[in-house]
């Protein structure tokens, strides 16, 4: 049956079988059904229509990439909204801008954004609010009549050197891209079976089309798994490459070189080709480690939304990964050609798609025409003149077709400099030239007249390696280019990374250029094209005036904001930030030393890096988890049993709830987590996962002089807690906090439940502590609702100063269910140990002093 519009394809997503969106979040995996999708997708859909949003009105979206973004994008085309994707690192007076000119009817917010700085007046959602839907759908959505031409999503564009303009995308514009990669995925499919899941690491922003094509319609095809990240360093990237079996990562260019300066970093053999031509599986076998740290099931690597440099192509193809790209822009729906994935083109782009036409003008401009091409741009009629001539879009690229039918691009008609001789010259080519020299970080070529001339010609800004020689690498570069290439003058650029668009991460060459006129007559300064960790803490510490010289004390951080900011600057600056290089740094320039890539940085050499965290993972295999639900019913509990009387109440709060929780209870004894194991009916007794203090494990958190003995104990409590009550360790200090985080939110993701002892210490005579707030951070982090448990008598059982129980009787209260939002953790912290001490004391457990058996 042919697809009129985009709700045909939804209606085979809805019965498609499997895991479709997952997404880490930094602290915990969320993964969504394809059924689940749909059916939250409905659910939205009816919350659109219960607010007054009909047909034609638009939704404005502006978020992180995450799957509630791609279930809103269906609940407003089941709504027949047109949907408004808006980068979320652009500033909130862009949105509202846009806003305004759609007339938005609703903004949806990511978790990312500062919805305060947007003007009033507005409707606002969160996208986290998708989450907390069921997703069972609605009984009652009215239906709308959606028709092929009717507009989907209007599509703000934000180039490099173009004002925005807003695209207008139809049912009919997306369907012309989908229904011909559609059929051509349905020759192959059958062969992809072996390799199902097929799992794709999308890094290209939702707000793009060619990211929504990515996440959103072709994975379903095979079907796929479709994996987002708020993490873009590349050691995190390839952890979630390896750790997950990522099949094809989706990105722009610029990601790629990113992981190709890390590789070549941590394995410096991939920088040399081997030693002499091979078919490409020996070339696998000469490279394998680099499989092995991507992991063995990483194959293919999809590219788009900016230029390939040829050189960063064929490096992958060395090391034999598949690098596929096309061509595209948002006016096309997005994609113009694309490179078939067996038979891919090295240096070309592909060969136009089904329905797609394409022929190059005299002046070598690209043009298109097909199906998939928008009619204009949204109330804009003369930009839409000027871009539309003789049926023919003109995409402001100047390419070329080989023999072969392959296309390729030269670089922008509006960046393309023409010397006083008329030659043309891409900016591309000699940036090229420059980047392969040493020393070079990045560089970008501009066209630039000298004093009193309005002739162009070339001009370079580089960002440098400390004691690099400007004047060689200019020589360098100019000896692999044309007479007409030649770089007249070059200047270094010393403010960070040069300014590039969010997203794409194309050059902003209209700013360097502007920037490179004011250098020439004035030596002004240069605009800063990074992000600003001053402005990272002002999130922290509002209305404070932050300087380079500003310590972190004075900021009066708890140890839990400290963590928090740490993983703000990695989410600002895409690096991963050492835990104990961040623990030792005092003041804000220490911070911004961490926010430089490591090969510029450099680690400290008066900090050594804290030693990473044995978590098990072991302990949860099929053998493990076999023999602990042998062993804890048979011998381990009942053993317990022999010294503990247990009155359990509290577990009608248990029966209609749905896993997993966060158990938080009061701590007297070691016998602590037995008593509450035995008192969990067994449908959660094999799905809990306790938390223990650190130092109590393992031999090796201790000093070297350390007692044999001792250290020989604590390696068998390690291997033991861990086997036998699936027990992991928690840091009781700030190093370590994240690796623990992301652990925790992998045992969640993974169904199971978490037990904490929030005061961090046994009692001594059964009285309640000062609850520590880092079981609320974990609580409200992940979004997992909260169980208190109430513990009585186990003081005098087992007091935490002897060596032999007594028997004796002992309470475990079960309380109502509390969910936690925000981040004021100590306040968090205090309402936990609230509800601890509301429960009522089990009256059959003596309260006094335990007395020493």
């Amino acid at each position: 049956m042919p697809r009129r519009t985009l709700l045909d394809f939804f209606a085979d997503l809805a019965t498609t079988d499997g895991d479709f969106l997952a997404y880490d979040d930094g602290y915990r995996t969320w993964r969504y059904r394809y059924a689940e999708v749909a059916g939250r997708a409905r659910t939205f859909a009816a919350r659109l229509e219960s607010a007054g949003i009909a047909k034609g009105h638009a939704v404005a979206i502006w978020s992180e990439n995450r799957p509630e973004w791609v279930i809103a994008l269906w609940g407003c085309l089941l709504r027949g909204a047109v949907l408004v994707p808006i980068d979320y690192r652009t500033s909130a007076s862009f949105v509202d801008r846009v806003a305004a000119i759609t007339d938005a009817r609703l903004i949806l917010a990511g978790d990312v954004v500062e919805t305060s700085a947007l003007a009033s007046g507005r409707l606002v959602w969160t996208l986290a609010d998708l989450r907390q839907s069921d997703g069972a759908g609605p009984g009652t959505l009215t239906p709308v009549e959606v028709e092929p031409g009717d507009t989907a999503e209007i599509i703000f564009t934000s180039g490099a050197t173009a004002d925005p303009k807003g695209v207008v995308i139809t049912h009919k514009n997306i369907l012309a891209n989908i229904v011909p990669i559609e059929r051509e995925v349905a020759k192959y499919k059958r062969y992809a079976r072996p390799f199902q899941p097929i799992r794709f690491l999308n890094l290209l922003p939702l707000s793009h089309m060619f990211g929504q094509a990515m996440a959103t319609f072709v994975p379903p095809m095979l079907p796929g798994v479709v994996l987002f990240t708020r993490s873009y360093a590349p050691e995190d990237i390839i952890r979630q490459i390896h750790d997950r079996k990522i099949s094809v990562l989706v990105s722009v260019p610029k990601m790629l070189e990113v992981l190709k300066d890390y590789v070549i970093r941590v394995l410096p053999e991939t920088a040399q080709d081997p030693p002499r031509k091979m078919h490409w599986t020996g070339r696998w076998w000469h490279y394998r480690r680099v499989h092995r740290l991507f992991g063995f099931k990483f194959w293919a690597m999809v590219v788009g939304a900016a230029p390939l440099d040829p050189d960063l192509e064929a490096f992958w193809g060395r090391l034999g990964f598949l690098v596929v790209q096309g061509y595209g822009l948002t006016e096309t729906a997005p994609i113009v050609t694309l490179n078939h994935p067996f038979h891919a083109a090295q240096g070309a782009v592909g060969k136009p798609i089904a329905g797609v036409e394409v022929k190059i003008a005299d002046d070598g401009e690209i043009l298109v025409r097909g199906d998939n091409v928008t009619q204009g741009y949204f109330n804009a009629p003369d930009e839409t003149r000027n871009a539309f001539k003789d049926g023919w879009f003109h995409t402001g690229d100047i390419g070329a077709i080989d023999d072969k039918g392959q296309l390729h691009i030269r670089g922008r008609k509006k960046e393309m400099i023409v010397t006083p001789e008329g030659l043309n010259v891409f900016p591309e080519d000699v940036e090229r030239a420059l980047n392969a020299q040493p020393g070079v970080r990045d560089s970008a070529v501009v066209g630039a007249s000298a004093p009193g001339s309005h002739a162009e010609r070339v001009h370079a800004i580089l960002v440098l390696e400390p004691g690099t020689d400007v004047d060689a690498v200019v020589r360098a570069a100019n000896l692999q280019l044309g007479d007409h290439q030649k770089i007249r003058s070059a200047v270094v650029w010393s403010q960070g990374d040069l300014p590039r668009t969010e997203g794409t991460r194309k050059l902003k060459r209209r700013e360097l250029k502007q920037w490179l006129s004011g250098q020439q007559v004035a030596s002004s300064g240069s605009p800063s094209g990074g992000r600003s960790v001053a402005a990272v803490l002002e999130r922290f510490s509002p209305g404070r005036r932050v300087t380079a010289d500003t310590t972190i004390d004075e900021l009066g951080l708890t140890s839990l904001e400290r963590v928090e900011l740490m993983m703000a600057l990695e989410e600002a600056f895409q690096v991963t930030v050492d835990e104990a290089r961040f623990g030792a740094a005092r003041t804000v320039r220490d911070l911004e030393a961490l926010t430089q890539p490591l090969d510029v940085a450099g680690p400290s050499p008066a900090i050594t890096a804290a030693e990473p965290i044995d978590f098990p993972s072991w302990n949860r295999s099929a053998p493990a988890r076999a023999l602990r639900r042998a062993s804890l019913p048979t011998w381990i509990l009942p053993l317990g049993k022999v010294f503990m009387r247990l009155d359990v109440r509290g577990l009608e709060h248990l029966e209609t709830l749905a896993g997993p929780v966060i158990f938080v209870a009061n701590h007297q004894s070691h016998l602590d987590t037995p008593a509450i194991l035995a008192a969990l009916p067994p449908r959660w007794r094999y799905r809990v996962a306790p938390a223990m203090a650190k130092e109590f494990f393992k031999a090796h958190f201790f000093p070297a002089d350390y007692p044999l003995s001792a250290r020989i104990t604590n390696s068998a409590n390690y291997y033991l807690a861990s086997l036998f009550f699936n027990a992991f360790p928690l840091p009781q200090r700030e190093t370590g906090t994240r690796q623990t985080m992301r652990y925790i939110g992998d045992l969640v993701g993974g169904g199971y439940s978490v037990l904490i002892f929030p005061e961090g210490r046994r009692s001594d005579g059964g009285e309640i502590g000062r609850f520590q707030p880092g079981a609320a951070m974990v609580a409200a982090r992940l979004g997992v609702p909260v169980v208190p448990i109430r513990l009585d008598g186990l003081d005098r059982v087992l007091h935490h100063t002897w060596k032999f129980p007594a028997r004796g009787p002992v309470g475990v209260t079960f309380g109502p269910v509390i969910l936690l939002e925000g981040n004021d953790y100590p306040a968090l912290a205090h309402r936990l140990e609230a509800a601890v001490r509301q429960l009522e004391p089990n009256p059959r457990v003596q309260v006094g002093t335990a007395a020493k058996p």
